[in-house]
């Protein structure tokens, strides 16, 4: 059930404004903060972000080590969304993930994913011999992604990635204000902004040089 629009107002209005990259110094608002002004949302809202915000974190790096089980979390957690703006955002960070997995099956001289998740997953498959996948069109980043990937920029394309998600969430933003959805994609931005410096700090540094190491193609899992 949606708030009075008052209300969504008294939340908007209680978060500070995020920076226009997510690569700023300081995140605007701590996690426990955030958290706490959450909780004014009415609780079937709050689960609609909480599992918006589980697919933004879980498409940074799948967990699951076969492409059956990467289908089935997908599943699972997307079942949690019901909210049209709230789905389109999980399945745009969903064929970000999805495009920097063909790339790499490509570089590694292996075929299309023969399991895939996202709507993007048969066109990938029907044009994977292409440079670009046949995706340029639809995600311009694309063809700056495959020659980072190619020059074996880990960092860079690891950045674009999350670039892309940040612009078309930011977008998406400029036309919802105090709303629901403006509290989603506010929240949405701030993830992205939380995992890129949690792999700049010193805790995230195992993760980045997991990252660095993939991209090289030194490990077999063409999830990860």
């Amino acid at each position: 059930m949606r708030w009075p629009w008052r209300r969504y107002h008294m939340l908007i209005s209680s978060l500070p404004a995020l920076p226009t990259r997510f690569d700023a110094e300081r995140l605007p608002i701590s996690a426990e903060r955030l958290q706490d002004r959450l909780r004014m949302l009415d609780p079937e809202d709050g689960r609609e972000i909480r599992h918006l915000l589980e697919i933004l974190e879980w498409t940074q790096r799948f967990a699951e080590t076969t492409d059956a089980a990467v289908v089935a979390r997908y599943r699972e957690l997307m079942r949690g969304i019901s909210h049209p703006l709230l789905r389109e955002a999980a399945a745009r960070a969903v064929a970000a993930r999805m495009i920097a997995t063909a790339l790499r099956r490509r570089r590694r001289g292996l075929g299309p994913p023969a399991i895939g998740i996202g709507g993007w997953v048969d066109h990938i498959r029907r044009h994977f011999g292409e440079p670009d996948l046949g995706l340029a069109h639809a995600f311009p980043r694309v063809p700056e992604l495959r020659r980072l990937f190619d020059e074996g920029d880990a960092l860079g394309f690891h950045r674009g990635l999350i670039d892309a998600t940040w612009v078309w969430l930011k977008r998406r933003a400029d036309d919802h204000h105090f709303t629901f959805e403006a509290v989603a994609l506010y929240v949405g931005r701030w993830e992205l902004m939380h995992h890129w410096q949690q792999l700049e700090a010193g805790r995230g540094r195992a993760v980045f040089e997991t990252l660095v190491a993939e991209a090289l193609g030194e490990h077999a899992d063409v999830y990860a």
